[in-house]
């Protein structure tokens, strides 16, 4: 008896002032009414809230993030979104963190897009067209901290028919851009990585990945943070 009381509520309840027919206003729908005088209705305000007024200050001196290339794989218009593999994606689970900071300021950026795409279990990039498999864009927040999560990028060969011995070193690919400052190509790189004899293998943006295990699901976290320059003058 219950059940089909709780059905029949939610039938109606999902129709609200929609018509019968789907998402059109029922013609016997009114406007929401008032309450309160307009005296009283005027002065609500719709604040956003400031950012918090916590000193967050580097762990350490701010370094210059070397850059690198695009590489051939980068792909514009990936999804704005926190995960960038799919539900089930082989590999191991990653969660990188970090924060962007302004050089010249020495202060965390808010409102920086960050732009990540990376290799699959296979050795394989998505297209990018059809498939934004291990890619995605988010934004950093008003402290300049960014998460995501994802699978942990592979080292792979480039031409494994044609040059099978050589291997490019595990990595993020991560563009960055933000109003006032020079656009930021990278790779982020892995401490523990086996390939360090790639030439594009850079210690100074390589990572420590930590193992963890939370709720019986084990994954490996990783801390980034991006240091951005002020653009330059065309003045």
């Amino acid at each position: 008896m219950f059940e089909a009381e709780r059905r029949k509520f939610l039938a109606q309840s999902g129709l609200g002032l929609a018509g019968a027919t789907g998402l059109i206003l029922r013609a016997d729908a009114l406007p929401t009414p008032m309450i309160g005088s307009a005296e009283e209705t005027n002065r609500v305000l719709i604040q956003m809230a400031p950012p918090p007024k916590v000193e967050i200050t580097p762990n350490g001196e701010l370094k210059k993030v070397t850059p690198q290339p695009y590489g051939p794989f980068y792909k514009p218009g990936a999804p704005f979104r926190g995960k960038l593999s799919l539900p089930g994606e082989p590999g191991t689970t990653f969660v990188l963190t970090g924060r962007v900071w302004a050089f010249d300021t020495k202060r965390p950026l808010p409102g920086v897009v960050l732009d990540f795409w990376h290799v699959d279990a296979q050795e394989k990039y998505s297209d990018g067209v059809s498939d934004f498999r291990n890619r995605g864009r988010l934004v950093s927040s008003e402290t300049g901290a960014y998460e995501l999560e994802s699978i942990r990028p592979i080292p792979y060969r480039p031409n494994a028919a044609g040059n099978p011995d050589f291997w490019r070193c595990a990595h993020f690919h991560l563009l960055a851009v933000c109003p006032g400052y020079q656009p930021l190509v990278t790779e982020i790189h892995f401490q523990d990585d086996p390939q360090k004899k790639d030439p594009m293998y850079r210690a100074e943006n390589a990572i420590a990945a930590e193992k963890r295990t939370v709720n019986g699901r084990s994954f490996e976290t990783g801390v980034f943070d991006i240091v951005l320059e002020r653009e330059k003058s065309t003045r």
